[in-house]
């Protein structure tokens, strides 16, 4: 069952969750917190304007949108829905997944899950949308070309018969989410220590980062998730860099 404070909206089709969320939100915030779940999406979307494939009966596609009254702990926000969507798949199939820096989830280091965080300022609050994109029953024929090789589902994973259905997982969803944004309400250390021992597959690799703000492409070594919540780069000329917008690629 969902948490009783939580109101739901269940649509056959949409552009998308995060869309929709935001199109609706002068009307939506006053029923904080919401659920937009969608059995399909026409237009679904990642980062930096990338799709999120969202096909019927294939995937989670879900959108949380709840307010904050403060924005000291607003950029860990990825990291917390990760972390949750972690759990969440640990508690109902057993599997551990990973989390690539910033909004990731893997397993075997393919794409299970992704997140789409954007945020509504106004002068006395902030209005966070959470979106959420589980890939449920995809095959590999299912993926693009491109992501064949780097995407997974959990059918995938599982090798279970029948279907996954996306309202088997929200309302486990739903209660993790709101439990750990209150633990990132208080405890912020705790977040991060929890997101880098999700991450610790990565550390020391060699990596490629993208950052968003310059478009460059840059090479180095991924030491971690600083306090802050951003990556700790070491450059190829030795200097340790925070980021806190970008890609490992």
């Amino acid at each position: 069952m969902y948490p009783s404070f939580l109101k739901v909206i269940t649509l056959d089709n949409c552009e998308s969750t995060n869309t929709y969320l935001k199109s609706q939100y002068q009307i939506l915030k006053e029923f904080s917190p919401v659920l937009v779940t969608s059995n399909q999406q026409t237009a679904g979307r990642g980062r930096d304007t990338r799709t999120w494939v969202s096909s019927r009966g294939k995937g989670l596609y879900s959108t949380f949108g709840f307010r904050l009254n403060s924005t000291d702990n607003v950029h860990l926000l990825p990291l917390t829905v990760g972390i949750s969507v972690i759990k969440t798949l640990h508690t109902l199939c057993d599997i551990t997944g990973t989390l690539k820096w910033p909004n990731d989830i893997l397993f075997n280091r393919k794409k299970l899950a992704g997140i789409l965080i954007e945020n509504i300022f106004s002068q006395n609050e902030i209005f966070c949308i959470a979106g959420i994109g589980i890939n449920l029953n995809h095959t590999t024929l299912d993926f693009p070309p491109h992501l064949e090789h780097k995407a997974i589902s959990l059918k995938m994973i599982t090798g279970r018969e029948r279907d996954y259905r996306a309202d088997e997982f929200n309302p486990t969803l739903a209660e993790i989410i709101f439990q750990w944004i209150e633990k990132m309400k208080i405890d912020s250390d705790q977040i991060i220590d929890i997101a880098n021992h999700y991450v610790r597959f990565m550390i020391s690799e060699s990596i490629t980062f993208h950052q968003s703000t310059t478009q460059e492409m840059m090479k180095g070594i991924f030491k971690g998730i600083h306090r802050s919540g951003g990556a700790v780069i070491e450059l190829e000329n030795g200097d340790s860099t925070i980021y806190y917008s970008g890609e490992i690629v």
